[in-house]
């Protein structure tokens, strides 16, 4: 299906019966979507991320953070592959060995990292899908403006703020994202 032109049609139960592939396929209310390459930029945010929030889990064990985990919506037939997602323990069935993928949760915080390929409309319709299936918080990550959009519940979105810390209250209560930091990774020369 790589290279995919025209807009594919599949029932959940054909979705999910597709091989792995790369790139990672999603279902969009019946439609197969090719999730968008990352680039360096890309690569480099989600794995600081990743660090950043695995730093934190190591304090605070209530939740699992995962990277391209498979999270599906049986009741809206959809199958998304945050770049990153959080979900709490306690909304899992067991330790980390007997999760399935894909997980048949929606996550408490999904973080999408933008990258050039990524088509606006897709992005808010999945920000629009991640809040109807109960998605606590999304971020929308944007490593070329160095910026951060926030939805949060039902609340308009916002830009965080880089002068504050990028709270994930009330999922991740203490947590506290330095936006700056965040994006310095990006300059450093290794």
């Amino acid at each position: 299906m790589s290279g995919m032109a025209t807009t594919v049609r599949v029932t959940l139960q054909q979705f999910l019966a597709l091989p792995e592939s790369k790139p990672y396929l999603e279902l969009m209310d019946g439609e197969v979507h090719e999730k968008p390459m990352p680039n360096a930029l890309h690569s480099i945010l989600v794995t600081e991320l990743v660090f950043l929030l695995k730093a934190y889990q190591r304090r605070n064990d209530t939740f699992y953070v995962m990277s391209e985990l498979r999270h599906i919506d049986v009741d809206h037939a959809w199958v998304v592959l945050p770049d990153v997602s959080v979900t709490l323990r306690s909304r899992l069935p067991g330790p980390a060995r007997s999760i399935s993928n894909p997980v048949v949760v929606m996550p408490d915080i999904a973080i999408e990292v933008l990258s050039p390929e990524d088509r606006p409309g897709m992005v808010a319709r999945r920000v629009e899908y991640y809040r109807r299936a109960g998605v606590a918080l999304v971020w929308i990550v944007d490593p070329e403006a160095e910026s951060i959009t926030v939805w949060n519940g039902g609340a308009e979105p916002l830009d965080a703020d880089p002068t504050l810390p990028l709270t994930a209250d009330p999922i991740l209560p203490g947590f506290a994202l330095d936006i700056p930091a965040l994006f310095a990774v990006l300059r450093a020369d290794g």
